[in-house]
């Protein structure tokens, strides 16, 4: 018998969680939090100027500032899994002792960041796979177009074209949610590295999986939004029919507002970077929580044996 995750009653346990043990949570990630945030503080200035530049174009700044980022992204990639991998065994009830003395750089981090790259080599494959299908079905379409004539023919054509790219589409995003929802439950809870497991468990259950993560995303979506519109204004993309220089000035008022925000960050970072913790327990709290959650009703937790 298929196990199905209750929708309405994860949602709500998964904002119980976030919210409601955020003490706790806070604990749980404290230590790679802080050292997220001294990397950052530490980064951030001698390299802000440099990633503005990059990020509106400039081919120089992007090549300078490549090895930066690409070590960055390793130290956070590290730290945030180190983060996910607390707050699931959290939220899956598997800590033991005091929240605040815990250790997050043990086997069920290590084990979740190989999930991840497994997850993450699995997607390269698909989406090679998925370029390779639409270009052959691109090059057969254009020998049939050029076969035929008639306009309603051509229309057929048309349609059939736009199907299969949204099907090719569709396949694309339904692997890629069944293969990435359990992946920190399993790695936390059953001590595996695998990306298979999490598959074969969330059989007929991507609809309400896709639901849960849409109360996730949807209110993320929407601060995010916000955000942007409170830095950098009503004009944060591009004028429509803009031409060169209208687009030039464009960017330099950018670079301009960006830059200003930056250094906004690095002066007042004793209010931004508690507020980013909190904000960043809370959001990380929910997405382990839907995930735990949803394992849960999967998998009762006498099936599993506790992780170390």
């Amino acid at each position: 018998m298929i196990g199905k995750i209750p929708v309405g009653a994860t949602i709500v346990r998964a904002y119980g969680f976030a919210f409601g043990n955020i003490v706790s949570n806070l604990g749980a990630i404290w230590i790679p939090a802080v050292l997220l945030w001294v990397a950052m503080y530490f980064f951030y200035r001698p390299h802000s100027s440099m990633a503005v530049q990059a990020a509106f174009g400039d081919p120089q700044a992007m090549a300078r500032a490549l090895p930066y980022f690409f070590a960055a992204f390793l130290v956070m990639f590290v730290l945030l899994t180190c983060q996910m991998a607390a707050l699931t065994k959290e939220a899956l009830g598997l800590r033991t002792g005091n929240a605040f003395m815990q250790f997050p750089f043990g086997a069920p981090m290590w084990r979740l960041l190989a999930n991840y790259v497994l997850f993450a080599l699995a997607m390269i494959a698909i989406y090679f796979a998925v370029f390779v299908a639409l270009l052959v079905g691109a090059l057969m379409l254009g020998l049939v177009a050029s076969q035929i004539s008639g306009t309603a023919e051509k229309l057929i054509l048309a349609l059939v074209s736009a199907i299969g790219v949204i099907v090719v589409l569709c396949g694309t995003a339904y692997a890629a949610v069944r293969l990435s929802f359990l992946l920190a439950p399993v790695a936390v809870a059953e001590q595996r590295v695998t990306i298979m497991r999490g598959w074969q468990l969330t059989r007929g259950n991507f609809w309400r999986i896709f639901a849960i993560l849409l109360s996730v995303l949807i209110p993320l979506i929407m601060l995010d939004l916000i955000y942007v519109y409170a830095i950098y204004g009503g004009d944060f993309l591009p004028p429509m029919g803009a031409g060169p220089d209208a687009l030039a000035q464009w960017q330099q008022h950018q670079r301009q507002i960006a830059a200003a925000a930056m250094e906004r960050t690095q002066q007042y970072w004793y209010i931004i970077y508690p507020l980013g913790l909190l904000i960043g327990t809370v959001l990380y709290g929910l997405f382990a929580a839907i995930s735990a959650f949803g394992y849960r009703a999967l998998v009762p937790l006498h099936h599993v044996e506790k992780s170390a």
